[in-house]
């Protein structure tokens, strides 16, 4: 089951998901922050949503106002309104808007939540049979929500529920069964096994986190072969991704300090004999407090290595964080992800992505030839730091990481 879950505080928002993993392990819940992102434009693809969950005031304005404006696009998945008090009046209101019910969020208990949910879904089957609308091409099965079955076995691993899915892997969050430690499954595609480039990649992620030890680099705990599937065991980070936090907007001292702890990764990473290639917020991820460790070596090539792994005609890394030379297919070395380091940056400090196109292709157009953007008044101070990081040559940036870290830190 898919949530999209849209409220303004990242802290309800969290607390939301907590008590939804208690009775629904296997829910993904997709966060949506209006303060930042705005509202769902029209044409929004509510069909890969099972239910939503909205405040009453997204960026301060009115949520079934929000509802309504959906409904009118299209068809919708049951929502729950978010209020911070439900009454007679609200409620009626919410359900004229075309919600399903009314929650407060104050008091919220799993139960309660889950309950809701279970009889939101109910009423959209209800509705399907009845030969309504709904975004489903078929009734949900609502008596098999919070099932811990999953279509991966792993011997050892107790699957807990489904946290993320790309093109080549699914990842799970699981407990292994030895001693109860939460960790992060990542799972191959089956049908690429056969694929040897693919597996090549994935098997080298598993070797190059093994062979780094550094507290700002994810920890790897097992990697192997089972019931047919390729896995990599590494350890779970409950404090979320650095894109969440720029979501919410990160103060200058904070962006400093999380800048010397990536200096401090790709040090270890580079000295490694590794470079990285596929920086950015999303493969920056946080353990209690602010303490962040770098992950996904999926397209790390080693420094002296001539064996490429990237298909011809195929970019795996993500084209707002390439460096001029990934863009132009130039060879490439620590440098660039110094450059990428310099996107992040920016983006730290503004909320925004320094060079935004319609196209791969007009992006890296942009990486190679548009100048270096520059900051408001009141952050000025780091416009130096940005300069040398998003130099559009290797030679006009910092040298390495630890240059980086120095120069930061003095």
């Amino acid at each position: 089951m898919r949530l999209l879950l849209i409220d303004d505080s990242e802290v309800f928002r969290l607390t939301l998901i907590g008590l939804l993993s208690e009775s629904l392990p296997d829910a993904e819940v997709v966060q949506w922050a209006p303060v930042t992102r705005g509202k769902p434009a029209n044409n929004f693809d509510w069909q890969r949503f099972d239910a939503l969950l909205l405040s009453t005031s997204p960026a301060g304005e009115d949520g079934l106002e929000w509802l309504r404006d959906f409904r009118r696009a299209g068809e919708m998945p049951p929502t729950l309104v978010l209020a911070d008090s439900t009454g007679g009046e609200l409620t009626v209101r919410a359900i004229k808007a075309g919600a399903s019910g009314c929650l407060a969020r104050t008091g919220l208990t799993a139960d309660r939540l889950v309950s809701a949910i279970r009889a939101a879904l109910r009423d959209a089957v209800d509705t399907y049979k009845a030969g309504g609308t709904h975004t489903r091409t078929q009734p949900l099965d609502v008596h098999s929500i919070g099932d811990r079955n999953h279509e991966v076995r792993i011997k050892g691993y107790k699957m807990l529920r489904k946290i993320g899915e790309g093109g080549m892997a699914k990842v799970y969050l699981a407990e292994r069964e030895k001693d109860h430690l939460q960790l992060v499954l990542k799972v191959l595609e089956s049908k690429l096994l056969q694929d040897e480039q693919f597996l090549r990649r994935f098997l080298r992620e598993c070797d190059v986190i093994s062979r780094i030890r550094n507290e700002h680099v994810a920890a790897i705990h097992d990697h192997g072969v089972s019931d047919d599937c390729v896995f990599l065991a590494m350890e779970y980070f409950p404090g979320g991704d650095l894109k969440q936090r720029i979501g919410t907007g990160l103060p200058p001292l904070l962006v400093l300090k999380i800048l010397m702890q990536i200096a401090t990764a790709l040090d270890a990473v580079h000295s490694a004999g590794i470079v990285h290639r596929d920086m950015k917020p999303q493969n920056i991820m946080f353990r209690e407090g602010n303490r962040l460790a770098l992950l996904d070596f999926g397209l790390a090539k080693e420094v002296d290595s001539s064996t490429t792994l990237t298909r011809t005609g195929m970019v795996f890394a993500t084209p707002h964080y390439m460096s001029p030379e990934q863009c132009t297919g130039k060879p490439q070395d620590p440098r660039g992800d110094l450059y990428s380091v310099g996107v992040i940056l920016y983006e730290m400090l503004t909320g925004a992505l320094p060079f935004q196109a319609a196209n791969a292709a007009a992006l890296a157009h942009q990486h190679v030839h548009f100048p270096v953007p520059r900051l408001p008044q009141q952050l000025v101070g780091f416009q130096p730091v940005l300069d040398r990081l998003l130099a559009k040559t290797p030679e006009a940036r910092f040298q390495s990481a630890r240059d980086l870290f120095i120069d930061v830190a003095s």
